[in-house]
């Protein structure tokens, strides 16, 4: 039995279109917007189905895979960016990803009211991914389902496709990963306690630590902008506060660390934020990750990254 979690009221009529969504590129915010255009002229709801864990851990458990987005930020950016409030999230399970390209739509038919569904033109689901667009179309025409095929949005002639942005990510090219993302690429997690070493340069740090499969930008430093909230689940448009930053992932070489930590300063303002869950949004790469012959030279480039941050920030927000 194929367990849902859904936002929406029993026997809802609706509209949807159904993948993984990771990052909620470009590409993924077309299809949220066509399907609400659909809902609309069909009278009913817009709605994103997406899958729990991600695909791939469940069909490919023997790789690591690591995502751009958790579940919580892929809803959270939905909203935002494909304006699509509803959701059903479908517990994905060896049984889920047996089933039929049929049995999986009749399952999704028989708990859901499907009047719509928009899908890219190279989708296919189902075991074998036997549920391609033309399996779709036929299956539309039979159980009275309006269904459309939506051309793959490109970018220079290459396609947007999350695969394309987590290499640019893990290489640390955030201004390219972000324009085909349309949207920055964000991190989140509770801050812990470390051990103060930032206090002492003079640039306190949160240490933050993401969920295990979040796909980290490469070591480096990178100016970012931060929200503060109470736990991952707040709605991240809740604080209205948004925070300058600077953001080091890596080993801290100068230390001879050995753990890849992600530490977050913010520039110009002290607070306590042990325990509280910080969103951080990656505008721009300023540097690699780099060992430095002791403290001084460290603190001395820690405040040309902050100057270089605070300039980036202000002149990004200012041309927004």
């Amino acid at each position: 039995m194929t367990e849902y979690q859904t936002t929406l009221a029993e026997r809802t009529p609706i509209a949807i279109t159904i993948g993984n969504f990771d990052g909620i590129h470009l590409g993924h915010q077309r299809l949220l917007h066509e399907v609400r255009a659909m809902a609309q002229a069909l009278q009913c709801t817009p709605v994103m189905v997406t899958f729990a864990p991600h695909t791939l851990m469940v069909v490919r458990p023997d790789i690591n895979v690591l995502y751009l987005t958790t579940l919580e930020e892929k809803l959270a950016l939905a909203k935002k960016y494909g304006q699509i409030e509803d959701s059903i999230v479908i517990h994905f399970t060896p049984e889920v990803a047996a089933q039929s390209a049929e049995d999986f739509m009749n399952n999704l038919c028989t708990r859901f009211s499907i009047r719509g569904l928009i899908v890219g033109s190279d989708f296919s689901l189902g075991h074998n991914r036997m549920g391609n667009v033309a399996f779709l179309e036929a299956y539309g025409q039979q159980h009275g389902i309006e269904v459309r095929a939506l051309a793959l949005e490109q970018d220079r002639q290459m396609r947007i496709s999350s695969t394309r942005i987590r290499s640019l990510v893990s290489e640390g090219r955030i201004t390219e990963a972000n324009a085909l993302l349309g949207h920055p690429i964000i991190l989140g997690g509770t801050v812990v306690h470390g051990d103060e070493r930032g206090r002492l340069l003079g640039f306190p740090t949160a240490n933050i630590r993401p969920d295990n499969h979040k796909l980290l930008p490469a070591n480096g430093v990178y100016a970012v902008r931060v929200t503060i909230h109470d736990s991952e689940t707040s709605d991240p448009e809740d604080s209205s506060t948004v925070y300058n930053g600077v953001t080091n992932i890596g080993i801290r070489p100068t230390f001879n660390g050995k753990e890849r930590l992600v530490e977050v300063h913010l520039l110009d303002v002290t607070m306590d934020l042990y325990d509280r869950y910080l969103r951080v949004e990656f505008i721009e790469h300023l540097r690699g990750e780099q060992r430095f012959s002791g403290i001084d030279a460290l603190k001395n480039q820690i405040s040309i990254d902050a100057q270089q941050a605070r300039q980036i920030l202000v002149s990004r927000r200012v041309s927004h």
